[in-house]
């Protein structure tokens, strides 16, 4: 009885220690991931940038600068968010692990912050066009 209780137990650490491998593994794929976020979200603010430094309409524009202000907010918060994650994948105990949260969730926040201003503007823009398809009122 006693042999089976201890096989019970050593099946039981090898079960967690795989388990925890396995989060540990995908952890690092999640830092991966966020990377690639990044990289993809610091294109798109380039390429932005290099229409509004290229078209006088649209640098004019206030809603399509206030998008570009919004679209760099998202790139500054996932970069946050990207030395948040890797640092929490490499945190060796509780208080350093928190200090990469904290990091994380701030660049949460600014990300968030330009997601809305981005939207704000990008909704006045397609006000904007809809009054344009309006037809005039005929007054008679």
């Amino acid at each position: 009885m006693n042999t089976q209780t201890e096989n019970t137990k050593e099946t039981n650490e090898n079960s967690n220690s795989d388990e925890k491998e396995l989060i540990s593994q995908l952890e690092k794929q999640i830092s991966v991931a966020v990377w690639i976020q990044f990289i993809g979200q610091i294109m798109e603010t380039f390429y932005l940038s290099k229409i509004m430094m290229i078209s006088e309409e649209v640098r004019s524009n206030d809603n399509e600068r206030q998008i570009l202000l919004g679209v760099w907010m998202q790139s500054i918060g996932n970069l946050f968010e990207g030395v948040g994650v890797t640092k929490q994948v490499l945190a060796s105990d509780v208080t350093n692990t928190l200090k990469a949260q904290e990091i994380t969730n701030f660049g949460d926040w600014i990300m968030t912050v330009g997601t809305a201003v981005e939207a704000h503007a990008a909704k006045q823009i397609i006000n904007e066009e809809k009054k344009k398809l309006e037809p005039a009122i005929f007054v008679p």
